[in-house]
C-alpha cells in the first residue's frame, strides 16, 4: 500500500513536471508577463479627525453667573443661535436707557427740520393778524385824537398815544414770531441736533456691546459636542475649561501632520486611505483638500516609545467620504498615495 502510494506520487510528480517543460516549451513570453509590476508609494502620518472647520471654545468676555443654557451635548445648533447667557439686567438696563435717549434725541432732531406744526402755524398768522388789526384801530383813534385836539382833554390824548405806541409793539412782536416760525430752524440748531442723535447712537452701541459680551452666540451652524458648566456656576474668560464647545459637524476631515522629509511629495487631490486602532478592519476614504502654508512642531503623540518628538511637519487637511461616525479628536493613522513606482 505504502508503495502503491509513493509510486502514484512519483508518476503525479513526474507529469507534472512534463506538462510545465512542455507549457514552458511551447508558449512564448508576452511583453505584459515581462514588465514588473506596479507598486504604489504611501507616505504614513498621523493625524486627528474633526469637522469642516475646528471645535470652537467658547467663553464670555467677562466674569458672570450662568443664568441660561440654551443647549446641550449632541444638539443641533445655528448661527447666531444664543446658547449661553450670564447674569446681565444691569446691562440690559443700560441699553434700554440709550435707547430712551437716543428717540429723545431723534424726535427733537425731526422738530427743527420739520419745523413748526401747521396749527402752530396758523395760530402765530391769526395772532399777527389780530395785532395788526389792533394796532389800526389804535392808530385810527390817535388820529382822531390829533384833529379833535381842542376838543380833548391831554390825558385823554396821552391815553392815544399810549394805547397807539402798545398796539405797534405787540404788532411787532407779533411779526417776529410769525417770521420766526416761517423762517424755519436755524442751521446751527439742526447740526446741533444731529450730534446728539450721533452721541445717544454711540451710547446705544457701547450698551448692546457690553450686553453682547454676556451672551455667547453660536459661531456656525454646528452641534455642541461638549458643556462644562451649569446654570448657578460662575464662566470667567481665563477659566482653564470652556463654557461650551461648538462644532461644524456637516462632514469629516482629517488634520495630518506630514514629516518634513515626506511634505514636497504630498499635493492637493491624492487620495488617502485613514483608519484607527479603536475600530479594527474599518477603512475610511478621502483625498488631499488642503496644504497649510506653514511647518511647525505641534503634532498628535501616538505614544509609541520609538516616537520622534524633534520633527517638524506641515497640517494637511484630507476630507473624508461616509465617515461621520468618527469623534472628533479621535487619534487615525494616514496613507497618502503620492504616485506609482516600477519595481526592477
Amino acid at each position: 500500500m505504502k508503495k502503491t502510494l509513493i509510486l502514484a506520487v512519483v508518476l503525479g510528480t513526474v507529469a507534472g513536471i512534463g506538462g510545465r517543460m512542455a507549457l514552458r516549451s511551447d508558449a512564448k513570453p508576452r511583453a505584459a508577463d515581462m514588465a514588473a509590476p506596479a507598486v504604489v508609494e504611501l507616505v504614513s502620518a498621523n493625524g486627528t479627525i474633526e469637522g469642516a472647520r475646528p471645535e470652537v471654545p467658547m467663553r464670555p468676555e467677562v466674569s458672570g453667573i450662568i443664568t441660561a443654557l440654551a443647549a446641550r451635548e449632541n444638539e443641533p445648533v445655528k448661527k447666531g443661535q444664543l446658547v449661553v447667557e450670564l447674569s446681565n439686567q444691569s446691562q440690559k438696563g443700560q441699553v434700554a436707557l440709550a435707547q430712551a435717549k437716543l428717540s429723545i434725541a431723534k424726535e427733537q432732531l425731526h422738530k427743527l427740520e420739520a419745523g413748526e406744526r401747521t396749527q402752530v402755524r396758523k395760530r402765530v398768522k391769526a395772532d399777527e393778524e389780530a395785532k395788526a388789526a389792533a394796532y389800526r384801530l389804535a392808530q385810527a383813534d390817535w388820529d382822531r385824537a390829533q384833529n379833535a385836539a381842542r376838543g380833548i382833554s391831554a390825558s385823554d390824548l396821552d391815553g392815544a398815544r399810549t394805547r397807539l405806541n402798545v398796539a405797534k409793539t405787540d404788532w411787532d412782536k407779533a411779526k417776529a414770531d410769525l417770521a420766526l416760525i416761517l423762517e424755519g430752524s436755524r442751521e446751527e440748531d439742526v447740526a446741533a441736533a444731529r450730534a446728539q442723535v450721533e452721541v445717544a447712537e454711540a451710547e446705544l452701541k457701547v450698551a448692546e456691546a457690553e450686553l453682547a459680551k454676556t451672551r455667547l452666540l453660536a459661531p456656525s451652524d454646528g452641534i455642541v459636542t461638549q458643556v462644562y458648566s451649569e446654570l448657578g456656576e460662575l464662566a470667567s474668560p481665563s477659566s482653564a475649561q470652556p463654557v461650551i464647545i461648538v462644532a461644524d459637524l456637516s462632514h469629516r476631515r482629517v488634520r495630518a501632520f506630514v514629516e518634513e522629509l515626506d511634505v514636497a511629495r504630498v499635493k492637493v487631490g491624492q487620495s488617502a486611505t485613514v483608519t484607527a486602532d479603536g475600530l479594527p478592519g474599518h477603512f475610511f476614504a478621502g483625498k488631499v483638500a488642503v496644504m497649510v502654508p506653514r511647518m511647525g512642531k505641534r503634532a498628535p503623540q501616538s505614544d509609541s516609545p520609538t516616537e520622534m518628538k524633534d520633527l517638524y511637519y506641515r497640517e494637511v487637511l484630507i476630507d473624508l467620504d461616509d465617515a461621520d461616525q468618527l469623534p472628533t479628536n479621535l487619534r487615525v493613522q494616514v496613507r497618502i498615495q503620492v504616485g506609482e513606482s516600477t519595481s526592477h
